[in-house]
């Protein structure tokens, strides 16, 4: 760098001073790029700067806001309008930013689209309880039956995605952590997708827990068809979509203040 600074003063003229001013301007123009290079450089290894720049972050008002306008929105509240990939890809990211106690990341998602493929994932559980209705109660058979002819009808036609919720038992093969933790880590997971589609504007969803096919979701060969292990869990799908035109959505909560205690000095 030093050799091609003096080739080109060799080729300026002009007074001493004028000289030195140049090499001034041009050594303070490579250190300043040299500089944004080695910010560029640590941003990139820090991954786009997870935890960075607070002036980049939402202030507090618009995090609460996200939170008290998420909504649990059903099938029928949806109009049939397909996600993006980006946007999916994007909700999926923020799923992967869930809270994990050892880094396990035990979450792990099958993602159906397309009528047909949300048609043959409720086939595969009417196959399952017409083989097993030997061994299931007439209150469960009726219970799904009901619920599959409605479902039948609503997910291929409304929904966009369905996001099958599942959990790595041992996702590292040297921990095996507390089954409970990994539950809390999937479940945050899942809300991680529901605040991110939240600010998606005219999006919305809802965890179904699959109740009312308990025994198919549980089962060995359920996890087969999802390509799991025998000792991971399900805990049902996250069934998103666009939400109907003109449909209006509230909540409410009773106050925080019935629900803790508080041992501190704050008054």
């Amino acid at each position: 760098m030093l050799d091609y600074i003096l080739e080109l003063l060799q080729d300026v003229s002009g007074p001493l001073i004028f000289q030195l001013f140049l090499i001034y301007c041009i050594a303070f123009l490579i250190g300043y790029v040299m500089k944004l290079r080695q910010k560029l450089t640590l941003s990139l290894e820090s991954g786009g700067g997870g935890g960075g720049d607070e002036t980049s972050l939402p202030n507090k008002d618009q995090v609460l806001n996200l939170i008290k306008t998420r909504r649990s929105i059903m099938p029928k509240d949806l109009c049939g309008e397909i996600l993006s990939d980006e946007d999916l890809s994007y909700l999926l990211e923020a799923a992967n930013w869930a809270p994990t106690h050892h880094k396990t990341e035990p979450w792990r998602y099958v993602a159906i689209s397309g009528s047909q493929n949300m048609l043959d994932y409720l086939e595969f559980l009417e196959d399952w309880y017409s083989t097993n209705r030997e061994n299931l109660t007439s209150d469960d058979m009726t219970k799904f039956d009901v619920k599959y002819q409605s479902l039948k009808s609503l997910l291929p036609a409304n929904a966009s995605h369905m996001l099958i919720i599942c959990m790595k038992r041992q996702a590292l093969p040297d921990k095996l952590l507390p089954e409970w933790e990994e539950i809390c880590a999937t479940a945050c997971s899942v809300q991680n997708i529901h605040l991110a589609l939240t600010a998606l504007p005219g999006w919305g969803g809802f965890w179904s827990s699959h109740t009312w096919c308990k025994h198919a979701r549980d089962s060995k060969q359920f996890k087969e068809y999802l390509g799991l292990e025998e000792e991971d869990r399900v805990f049902g799908a996250f069934i998103l979509g666009k939400v109907a035109p003109g449909k209006k959505f509230k909540s409410t909560r009773g106050p925080w203040q019935d629900k803790v205690i508080m041992r501190t000095n704050i008054e």
